[in-house]
């Protein structure tokens, strides 16, 4: 995939969240108008697809992003701390899982004289959601692109007890009955942060939050 302005990142983001809102509006229409007796089923089914398309949007957008960044060949020297902890990403972590100095040293000669490369990372590797994605791997992945997590961290409870809860229960197959008043207060609240995640990315692609 090839993302080289804004507007085509805009366009991919806009698409992606689309079909998802219209999808998971019409499932929030079922449960509005289901009778008494088909109502459980449609909350634990608007649960599950609830929670597929918070890990599909976020994961998605993320990689929307990364891959214009990469388009913009910029050099390592350019970007922010963000994207330069994701360009040295491999050689962090060996620097991690060694005692020799020699090699310390070679971190350092290698981090001091190569800011002229250019910016260089896998975008499809770099965003991981786990088996699920709940707060402390959403901060992560704000933290790979450069995004503030705080506005997030309000919502930590809803998105891992309610949410990651509902849907990991249901999804292993046991019977959870979910009440319906919860379940609007939870469609509302993550479509809202799916739409803040939106726009939280595109105001970082129209101020250039990547660079320095």
């Amino acid at each position: 995939m090839r993302i080289r302005t804004k507007e085509e990142l805009q366009d991919c983001m806009s698409n992606d969240l689309g079909w998802r809102k219209k999808e998971l509006t019409n499932l929030h229409n079922d449960v509005k108008t289901a009778s008494s007796k088909k109502l459980p089923t449609a909350l634990r089914c608007a649960v599950v697809l609830l929670y597929a398309h918070w890990e599909g949007f976020i994961k998605n957008a993320a990689e929307y992003y990364l891959i214009y960044i990469k388009s913009l060949r910029l050099n390592l020297n350019e970007v922010n701390k963000n994207i330069l902890a994701l360009c040295l990403k491999q050689k962090i972590k060996e620097f991690n899982f060694t005692q020799k100095a020699t090699y310390h040293v070679q971190f350092v000669d290698y981090f001091t004289n190569n800011l002229g490369e250019r910016v260089n990372f896998s975008e499809t590797d770099s965003i991981r959601t786990g088996s699920n994605l709940n707060s402390t791997i959403l901060e992560e992945i704000l933290a790979t692109i450069g995004i503030d997590f705080d506005p997030y961290e309000l919502k930590s409870n809803l998105i891992d007890a309610q949410l990651i809860n509902y849907r990991n229960t249901i999804a292993h197959g046991h019977y959870l009955p979910v009440d319906k008043t919860k379940y609007e207060i939870l469609h509302n609240e993550i479509l809202g942060m799916l739409d803040r995640i939106s726009s939280d990315i595109t105001n970082a692609t129209v101020l250039e939050k990547f660079k320095i």
